[in-house]
């Protein structure tokens, strides 16, 4: 059978049983999203309380091991159970479909009997396949073969672009372990379904999908790029006829009366349609992992009540939801203009990073903020710069703290097709001062720093960023921890580099949280907290949008215009169909 063949077959078999598969889904995320991803949540966090832990990074990884090893199992204990919940969701997904397409008449009893024969079947060593399993499927996760319970499961934009910028062969390397891992999860795609349907163990399975899959890689990668084809396609097909007659009723003079009342209904009609290629792409991608299980439910018929209540009451609350939230969007009641802060004092490569030249171009841009980096040198000042060593910028394989203020004031340094010369803290303090700009001074915790680094700063300019309102940030928690103490009315942001385990214990007046894995989540927590969320570095115009639609109190990126021209986009008297059409642009999959 061709790939286009077998693609029309899981296709006309998800659509015979739209509802029925539609229901395991939604039932399945609803049960995720509302209740374990809660309830795990407030375990993390209250083994981190109990133990007196006010933040995990890779920063203090050495001290937890060290000085807090139960809340280290605890935490490991924890993975370990959203492991077997991540098995329990796929095994559930797979009887459940099985049992749809076999049309046997189960029971939610009979699934959980058969989920639990499953589950608690497991060996204890199967923990560590699964860890290497999901984290394999991962890059099938936009076609539904993910869980909510692994979306932390990527890697930030920010080392991709380093290594994509300033190591090539890394990021060549990276290439090749992603193909090599695609190409090992499209051979182990009946792995679970053998092991849940045919009693097989990891070992015997991951042998018969290997055979199963031989000389298919190209059928099966047709399978799921088939897929990712259609839906792209029907979701800019369905999602552009509303916008555009949004659009028509929008420039049209006697349909203005209702303009405003047919954008809300449009917008509920595009995310109805969000959720429906949602459910499709996940059931499609379901049934094709099921392709080649034979496996057949001989069950009585048994008549079921159909809890019509339920979905009624879902349909209901879900319709008041869209309608409510659509009618605060297009009444800009729901999202603010995030503070606009240029990353390293550049815009679109208008300058050197952290030059007084390019913070003198950038500010007549009149960003909010303008983010910079400073470390301290070998006489105990300090000098604006972000690399550990000079060898990128000026060729010089030494880092800023092996040289004097005044060896470095006079190091030319290249960027963008530009040369300038390395600049004081003081100068440029100075020149923002002069330009009205506000700075956001980032305290990079390198290793040429002394151990009052923060005591040698506060001293020195604290009186000076209070004066001018600047906020400081760092990935360093004790600077940030120090900075509260000893300069306590220059606001402080701590930078976060992953989103692992909620919103930390700190001082920080603010956070800033690297935009890959920030979500809902974590802004709602630090709003809890009266503290607001940068996020950065956000450089083009659909992370953008997304970073507003989350609530971020601030966006840092390399694209001051275009973020500029974003927020004019959104907030400056758009019509209804361009608002729409932003909201698409960063839409998500509705269930994560």
């Amino acid at each position: 059978m061709g790939i286009f063949s077998e693609f029309r077959e899981q296709n006309h078999n998800f659509w015979r049983y739209f509802w029925k598969y539609s229901q395991i889904i939604i039932l399945i995320q609803l049960l995720i999203n509302y209740v374990l991803i809660p309830i795990l949540s407030y375990l993390a966090n209250g083994i981190i309380f109990l133990g007196r832990v006010n933040y995990i990074s890779y920063t203090n990884a050495l001290y937890l091991l060290t000085k807090k090893p139960l809340v280290v199992i605890g935490l490991i204990l924890i993975l370990l159970l959203i492991l077997l919940l991540v098995f329990t969701q796929f095994t559930l997904l797979l009887i459940s479909f099985q049992a749809i397409k076999s049309k046997a008449s189960l029971s939610w009893w009979d699934y959980l009997k058969k989920v639990a024969k499953n589950v608690f079947g497991l060996p204890f060593k199967a923990f560590g396949f699964f860890l290497l399993y999901f984290l394999i499927i991962t890059p099938f996760g936009s076609l539904g073969i993910s869980s909510t319970l692994l979306s932390k499961v990527k890697i930030p934009q920010f080392i991709l672009d380093w290594l994509i910028q300033e190591h090539q062969f890394l990021a060549f390397l990276l290439l090749i372990i992603y193909l090599v891992i695609l190409y090992i999860g499209l051979r182990w795609l009946f792995v679970l379904p053998m092991m849940i349907f045919e009693n097989k163990s990891i070992k015997f399975a991951i042998k018969k999908s290997w055979e199963l899959t031989r000389g298919k890689t190209i059928f099966y990668l047709g399978l799921f790029g088939l897929l990712i084809v259609v839906v792209a396609i029907v979701a800019s097909i369905a999602t552009g006829i509303v916008i555009f007659a949004q659009w028509i009723i929008d420039n049209v003079s006697f349909l203005k009366t209702i303009d405003f009342t047919m954008a809300v209904v449009n917008m509920t009609l595009i995310q109805f349609i969000n959720i429906t290629i949602s459910l499709y792409a996940s059931g499609m991608a379901v049934l094709i992992m099921l392709s080649r299980t034979h496996t057949r439910y001989f069950y009585p018929y048994k008549n079921h009540r159909g809890h019509k209540w339920f979905w009624g009451i879902l349909a209901l609350t879900v319709v008041i939801s869209f309608v409510s939230y659509n009618v605060t969007y297009f009444n800009d009641w729901l999202l603010k203009p995030p503070v606009t802060v240029s990353h390293r004092g550049v815009d679109d490569g208008n300058g050197v990073q952290n030059s007084i030249s390019a913070l003198k171009t950038t500010s007549k841009e009149n960003p909010d903020y303008i983010e910079m980096d400073i470390q301290e040198t070998k006489d105990h000042q300090f000098v604006v710069y972000h690399d550990n060593t000079l060898k990128n910028l000026a060729g010089i394989n030494k880092r800023p703290s092996e040289m004097t203020l005044n060896e470095l004031k006079q190091t030319k340094i290249h960027e963008n097709g530009k040369t300038t010369y390395i600049a004081s803290f003081d100068d440029y303090l100075n020149a923002a001062t002069k330009l009205h700009q506000k700075l956001l001074v980032e305290l990079k915790p390198v290793s040429g720093n002394s151990k009052n680094f923060v005591q040698l700063f506060a001293k020195k300019y604290g009186t000076s960023l209070k004066k001018n309102k600047d906020i400081i940030h760092s990935l360093s928690y004790n600077y940030i921890e120090q900075s509260k103490e000893l300069m306590p009315n220059v606001k402080a942001s701590y930078i976060l580099s992953f989103n692992l385990s909620g919103v930390p214990i700190t001082k920080a007046d603010d956070f800033t949280m690297e935009y890959t894995t920030l979500n809902r989540q974590f802004i709602d927590g630090a709003h809890l907290q009266r503290k607001n969320v940068f996020a950065w570095t956000v450089n083009d115009e659909d992370a953008m949008d997304r970073m507003i639609f989350l609530g971020s109190g601030g966006v840092i990126t390399d694209n001051l215009a275009t973020l500029n021209g974003e927020i004019k986009r959104l907030f400056n008297d758009s019509s209804y169909s361009e608002r729409m059409t932003i909201y698409v642009a960063q839409m998500q999959d509705p269930f994560d």
